[in-house]
Parts: C-alpha cells; structure tokens; sequence
C-alpha cells in the first residue's frame, strides 16, 4: 500500500453541484435587491448615503462571495476528476511524483469551464459517444430533435399547440448563404437579421433557409416570412436576433429550448423537451434592470405596490439565456421563492434539484397569457417592445421521467388589481 487516502468523487461532486447552487442564489439575490433599490421612489441625504454603500460596499461584498463559492465548486468538481484518475485501472493510485493528491493539477477539461458530471444514466462519453451530458451541460454537438427527446422521455404533443409552435424546421426548397459581403447582411455583429432600418420584415424569397453565420440559420415560409429561427444565445456576446424578434416565429436556441412568440413579438410559449442544467451561462444585469418595475396598482377600492421582477421564461441555471426573448416582467410573488407557496423559482429548484441529486429527466412548458390590462403607455399603439407588456400569468406544465408532476396556473398580479391611469 502507498498511503494514498481517496475521497468519494461523486460526493465531491455533489458538494461542488451545492456550493454553485449556494453561489447562484446570492447573485440572484444581489441582482434583485438591486433591482428593488433601484425601483423605490427614495430621495434625499439618507436615500443617497443609503445607494451609495449599496454600490460600493454591499453589491461588490455579495457578488465577490458568490465569485468565491464558484472557485471552490469547481475546485471540487476537479478533485473528483483527479479521483476518478488516480482511481482508474492502470493506476497505483498515487498522484504526480512530487505533488500532493488534493493539489494535482485538474487535467483538460476539468477546469473553471468544465461541465458537471452526467446524471445516472448518461456518461460523458468521449469519441463517438452520442449522449454527452444531455442534462447537464449545454449542447455542443446536434441533439435529437423535440419530437423524438419528448417520445423518449414519455411525453407527446405539446400541452398548448394553440400558439402555432414547430418542434423542427419547415422543409425548403433553396439555402441562402448570407456572409459579410452578402446585400442582405446585417450592417453590424449587433443588428438583426431579416429586419430593415425601421424595423420592418424584408422581403425575402419563400421556401428558402438563409444561413447567416452566428446569427442563426432562418427559414421562410411559403410566402417568403420568416417563421423558423435557429440560433444560440446566452454568451458573453448577445445574438441580436434574440433580443429583437420576430412575429409569430418559433426560435430553436442553443438546440434545447423552443420559444414562440405572439403577433405582437412576445414570448407566449416555452418548451424544454429535456431540461439541462448549466450554470455558467452569462446574465445582463443591464437588460434585468430596464425590465424590473414596480406599480401602484388599484383594486377593490386601495392601491399597494406591486414589484415585478424581470423573470427569465427558463431560469439561467437550467440554460435560459440573457437575451430579451427569454424575459417577461414577472411579479415578486411568482418569481421568487415564497415559503408554502408554488412559485416559478419553487419549480426551476425541483428540477435543478431532481436532476442534479436524483438523475431525474424532466420536459418544461410554459404559456405566458397576456391580458389586456396593461401599464399606462404600453400598448402596439404606442409601439411598446415586447418586453414592455405585463402577463396576466402563466400555465405551467412539468413531466418528470415521462410523468405529469405540475399543471399549475400562477397568475400575474393580485386579484383584482389595475394599473394606475
């Protein structure tokens, strides 16, 4: 024996999947808190002194914390790696000659990007391994389509096909490859495809697929609109393509989640056939900032404040990108976590948790119903963005390993309440 004393890499695992878990519930809190400060009508020398150590002090001391949990979670997840190879056949168990076990170097792969392990079931298969970390990491190969993912896990058409949302792209006759030099090209890396100047629809040819390079490939419908969108979102550069949409399109992004969006551009449905987890997806604090809002809003007779959250449709820890097709103003009571209470951040922890602890497999939809009462100035004869209206609240869908667990309406606001004039 040569002394070497092992720790479980899978609890090392599932310590570094906790302490992330811990580092993503503190950014989310400094982001709404910021949210909230930002939003309360507050002057004078207390409310100035009191903004100011929230910048300087308490913002920097929370967002360096959570920075510090992510360190040690992938210092974890890399020492279950060493583990796994010190522990490999072949081996003696010992580490590099010179090097303590717990302080090897984390070999490729196992660093500050490296995926989570793969749930039970499903291993991170090297050349030709066609499942690699479905789950959990997001997609960097071709994933099945929907269709077949929603057969494999037990659940078949969508629960709210009203919206006219495709699970593949439409079948084309012609592909259009549109480079920099193309006259269809955007005039920049952050303008939209497929729109003009004023924010028309350009006229393009029917039946055809044009190919944009990282703005996504867009497919036309027989009267030459655009009606299918496949793109990626969510990194450190934005797809401007998501964060001004189209009309009644169904976007394909980062090849697992389906949005479909209303005549109006809204997002009205969300589908995830296999919801992963990935945590290092990037946020905009910016874009969560314009959306965040608070009013007062009148009902039997008294008026409260109402505080709606810029809510992601799919939360960032299970892929949801930082674009603005991924957003609605969302009110507190449903977004955040409320003691005894079925919210929208309650469901997003089952899953991240079912996943994560349990292996589990889960699909995820979402209607977003959009009623008529709106803020005062928000409406399409205001020409209001998409992000601008106010849901009237959302139907939930949940299947866990092909079993129906949630079919929830959550609405939107308190009962009984209007927007002030």
């Amino acid at each position: 024996m040569n002394g070497f004393q092992g720790a479980d890499p899978e609890a090392l695992r599932h310590q570094g999947a906790a302490v992330a878990s811990g580092a993503e519930r503190i950014e989310d809190l400094a982001l709404r808190l910021g949210a909230l400060i930002e939003s309360v009508a507050w002057t004078g020398p207390d409310a100035d002194s009191f903004r100011a150590d929230w910048s300087a002090r308490v913002r920097p001391g929370l967002l360096e914390r959570g920075e510090h949990l992510r360190s040690e979670a992938r210092a974890l997840n890399a020492h279950g790696e060493e583990q796994d190879r010190a522990s490999a056949p072949g081996t003696d168990g010992a580490s590099a000659p010179g090097r303590p076990a717990a302080d090897a170097a984390p070999s490729p792969g196992s660093g500050p990007s490296a995926a989570p392990p793969a749930s039970p079931g499903h291993t991170l298969g090297g050349a030709g391994s066609e499942t690699v970390g479905l789950r959990l990491m997001a997609a960097s190969t071709p994933l099945a389509s929907a269709a077949e993912v929603s057969e494999g896990i037990g659940e078949g058409d969508l629960a709210f096909p009203e919206t006219g949302m495709e699970l593949s792209p439409p079948e084309t006759a012609h592909t259009v490859r549109v480079d920099a030099d193309h006259e269809l090209a955007p005039d920049g890396a952050e303008e939209p495809f497929g729109l003009d100047a004023d924010g028309a629809p350009l006229e393009l040819a029917p039946d055809t697929a044009y190919d944009v390079g990282d703005h996504g490939t867009y497919y036309t419908d027989g009267e030459g609109r655009i009606s299918y969108v496949e793109a990626t979102g969510g990194g450190e550069e934005m797809n401007p393509n998501l964060r001004e949409v189209l009309p009644e399109t169904t976007y394909h992004v980062n090849e697992s989640t389906y949005y479909r969006t209303d005549e109006l551009g809204r997002t009205e449905h969300m589908y995830v056939p296999d919801v992963i987890v990935d945590r290092e997806m990037a946020r905009s604090q910016s874009i969560q900032s314009k959306i965040a809002e608070r009013w007062d809003m009148a009902g039997d007779g008294t008026s409260e404040p109402v505080e709606f959250n810029a809510g992601h449709v799919l939360a960032r820890q299970l892929g949801g990108i930082r674009e603005e097709i991924n957003y609605t103003r969302q009110w507190d009571e449903v977004n955040q976590a409320r003691s005894g209470q079925d919210t929208i951040y309650s469901y997003e922890s089952l899953m991240a948790d079912g996943i994560t602890d349990e292996g589990r497999s889960y699909s995820y939809e979402t209607l977003v119903t959009w009623g008529d009462e709106q803020p005062s100035g928000v409406g399409p004869e205001h020409d209001s963005a998409p992000w601008e209206y106010v849901p009237e609240g959302y139907d939930v869908r949940i299947h866990e390993d092909g079993e129906q667990i949630v079919d929830a309406h959550l609405p939107n606001y308190p009962e009984g309440a209007r927007f002030p004039d």
